[in-house]
């Protein structure tokens, strides 16, 4: 029998445990109602994905560009699958051949592409101006993967935009609406609700607490009260999360598998986070808002990048797709929006078997409320020296990626200050875009 929490205090050496359970996040009653429930998924694609071998133009002319830029690394014309969805600036978009599996999503409405994307404070193409300030530490991948969970100047915050969002929201529920299956992440940071880390199958194991005496030190270890201050907080953060990962193993054992999720890692965190959303209004979670990171490791191709990249991306586009349906299946596909980050984008002319670090990519939004049938942003002069070459090859992005975010946040609900939340939006002439 498996000796949760729940087991141990109805055995006969239960130790009044109940004394110490937390409130668990300590978050204030639901207000919303089960219509208003809203999820975000973040898809961190980390080493800095190759996006312009992701989302690649059919257009003829914009094609020859880009396979003129890149020879050695170019997909075949002919192979890229056709999306029927164009930039703003005309030019028509194909998947790398490895993402067939998104091409309904596409094909439905319900998926689109943000072109050229990436970290900015204020513009630069089409600005007019050549004392344009640049981002801090381009190209170094653990600063730009906090870039993208901070904001582009919020560095110094300790804090995530994810975070801070649902601290402003007050959100609620009987455990915290911020999930990770991908370790700790910044994004998720907040000053008061502690965000759930969990393994890509959900609740994890106590292998130890294998029979009631050892339950029961455990508990009495939870009991007490310690007089060194480190010791008695220690010990009541071990609480909270043994109780905090009894609850959610309760919640998800009510769930059992959901069908056509493939058997990898980013596919595994896609299932698990479906599980969640089916369970979202367990007693365990009672949440009307819930907020997912997950993530895939890989993309940092300097060699040898066409087989790794189509195998790293066959993975996204099935785990995503796989995802979208589910999500259909629940009647929530207009409820929950996935969407991509990366450290970057990698350099347009490739090296002798792969890419380099770049600045500028595209991201995927994926789910019912996307207004999708065209790409959103314009396809950038990929000629060396044009406006768009910040330097040999690296690409200025035209959308910041604090716009995206700010557009995320303003669907999920948030009503505050979303200059307050992304300070760089100040410097744009529009905060948020039309892709929700």
């Amino acid at each position: 029998m498996k000796l949760s929490r729940r087991h141990f205090l109805k055995s006969s050496v239960a130790l009044s445990a109940t004394s110490v359970a937390p409130s668990l996040t300590g978050l204030n009653m639901a207000r919303a109602s089960e219509e208003d429930y809203k999820a975000l998924v973040c898809v961190f694609l980390f080493g800095g994905n190759d996006a312009y071998n992701m989302v690649i133009p059919t257009t003829d002319s914009a094609y020859q560009a880009y396979w003129q830029a890149r020879p050695n690394l170019a997909i075949d014309q002919k192979e890229l699958v056709p999306l029927n969805i164009a930039t703003g600036n005309g030019i028509q978009l194909g998947l790398h051949p490895a993402m067939e599996s998104l091409k309904s999503a596409f094909d439905e409405g319900s998926a689109t592409a943000i072109v050229n994307s990436g970290q900015l404070v204020e513009p630069i193409i089409g600005a007019g101006s050549s004392n344009a300030r640049v981002p801090d530490f381009l190209m170094a991948h653990n600063l730009q993967q906090t870039m993208w969970q901070s904001g582009a100047e919020n560095m110094n915050d300790k804090l995530g935009w994810a975070g801070r969002m649902v601290e402003e929201m007050n959100l609620s529920g009987s455990l915290s609406p911020l999930m990770s299956l991908n370790g700790e992440q910044k994004w998720l940071r907040n000053n008061y609700v502690e965000p759930l880390v969990m393994t890509s199958d959900g609740a994890g194991n106590y292998n130890g607490m294998n029979n009631s005496d050892r339950v029961g030190a455990m508990m009495r270890h939870f009991e007490e009260k310690f007089a060194n201050l480190y010791a008695d907080n220690y010990s009541t953060t071990m609480a909270n999360r043994y109780y905090e990962n009894d609850a959610l193993d309760e919640a998800l054992a009510t769930v059992g598998d959901l069908d056509g999720f493939p058997q990898t890692k980013l596919g595994n965190m896609l299932h698990t986070t479906a599980k969640l959303i089916k369970v979202r209004s367990a007693p365990e979670l009672k949440h009307n808002r819930q907020i997912f990171f997950v993530g895939l490791g890989g993309f940092d191709t300097h060699k040898d990048q066409a087989e790794a990249h189509a195998g790293l991306l066959g993975q996204v586009s099935d785990a995503l797709a796989a995802f979208y349906i589910e999500m259909k299946r629940q009647g929530l596909s207009d409820k929950v929006t996935a969407f991509t980050m990366s450290d970057f984008g990698r350099r347009i002319m490739a090296n002798e078997s792969g890419t380099d670090h770049g600045w500028a990519g595209h991201q995927l939004v994926v789910g019912g409320a996307v207004k999708g049938g065209k790409a959103y942003g314009n396809w950038p002069d990929l000629t060396p020296g044009s406006e768009y070459d910040y330097n040999n090859g690296r690409l200025i992005p035209e959308i910041a990626a604090d716009q995206v975010n700010a557009t995320l946040a303003n669907w999920f609900g948030y009503q505050g200050d979303l200059e307050k939340l992304f300070p760089s939006l100040k410097t744009f002439p529009q905060n948020t875009l039309d892709f929700l």
